[in-house]
């Protein structure tokens, strides 16, 4: 079983499956970008070229990430990001590309049919923009008062339209897909002490 975790910057996305490493040590962990991802090769999105080269970029990774999976497929496994986040984050400007957001979404997916493993549920931790960024302020201390250090995937408007990505893409994942993809919506806006909780019953009970 392939379960994803989803979210924009700021979500807890991390820290929640740090949360699970910690409480069940029998499943595999696995995140995307994978630790062979050539960073120096990735271009700031900040125009619709620059999207659409990421785009290839991740998926290739991803391409490669089917190697882990194919291994240990009879076990559960929980991937920090997945093709979501490709969509999601890449989407926004590639759709300048494409005229809209339903051919956009389609072009990326036709793409991806070189993936083999489709993930079977997706956790997505949603929280406000607000609350998004007042995490990523705190956990970098040392921002200017005009954030000049906050990289373009954490500006609010940016993750604005990841989230609006997000949310259209997860409400219609089977149109898309053609797979009964189970997708779990956690409010992230609480407690970090409930959204453990919350993850935590939802992993138990699976």
């Amino acid at each position: 079983m392939l379960i994803t975790i989803e979210g924009i910057d700021g979500s807890g996305k991390t820290a929640m499956t740090e949360y699970l490493k910690h409480n069940f040590t029998d499943i595999c962990y696995t995140s995307e970008p994978t630790e062979n991802f050539e960073f120096s090769r990735l271009r700031p999105l900040n125009n619709e070229y620059n999207s659409i080269y990421d785009f290839f970029l991740f998926t290739y990774d991803r391409l490669n990430h089917q190697k882990y999976i194919e291994e240990n497929k009879d076990k559960t496994i929980i991937s920090d990001r997945y093709i979501a986040s490709s969509i999601a984050y890449e989407a926004p400007l590639m759709e300048k590309l494409f005229g809209n957001r339903d051919e956009t979404i389609k072009y990326m997916l036709n793409v991806s049919k070189i993936i083999r493993f489709m993930p079977d549920i997706i956790i997505y931790l949603d929280v406000s923009i607000n609350n998004a960024m007042d995490r990523i302020k705190n956990n970098r201390k040392n921002l200017s008062k005009n954030n000049e250090r906050l990289s373009i995937l954490e500006k609010a408007e940016t993750l604005k339209k990841v989230r609006e990505y997000y949310d259209y893409f997860l409400k219609n994942i089977e149109k898309y897909t053609g797979k009964n993809i189970k997708v779990v919506k956690i409010d992230a806006n609480q407690d970090i002490e409930i959204v453990q909780k919350n993850i935590y019953d939802i992993i138990k009970n699976l």
